[in-house]
């Protein structure tokens, strides 16, 4: 999957192994606190799904490619995604925003 240059969204689904859920969630706690600073980031959104507790929902925004790579090098993010320990699966797709209507002018 291509990653966009310009200005995306990342929407998805992450799936904690079993009984490392709440592990996964300490993480991401962690990981929105940290998106917050980041250049280029501009919506960091995890949440953990009610009715599947193993089931994270997450919404991305990146101002671009760069921003969306500097993410993913951040060290504990590397970690995450490299050790595979509570991670099972990960389901996503980039798009593109739908800009807002100009307002005409009178």
């Amino acid at each position: 999957m291509t990653v966009p240059e310009d200005e995306f969204c990342v929407f998805g689904v992450v799936f904690a192994h079993p009984n490392q859920a709440d592990a996964l969630e300490k993480v991401y706690a962690e990981t929105t606190r940290l998106a917050a600073s980041e250049p280029g980031t501009l919506q960091y959104c995890i949440a953990r799904d009610p009715d599947n507790r193993e089931a994270f929902h997450f919404y991305e925004r990146y101002a671009g490619r760069a921003a969306f790579e500097a993410h993913k090098s951040q060290p504990i993010t590397v970690k995450l995604l490299g050790e595979g320990r509570l991670i099972k699966e990960v389901r996503f797709k980039f798009v593109k925003p739908i800009e807002a209507a100009k307002v005409p002018v009178a």
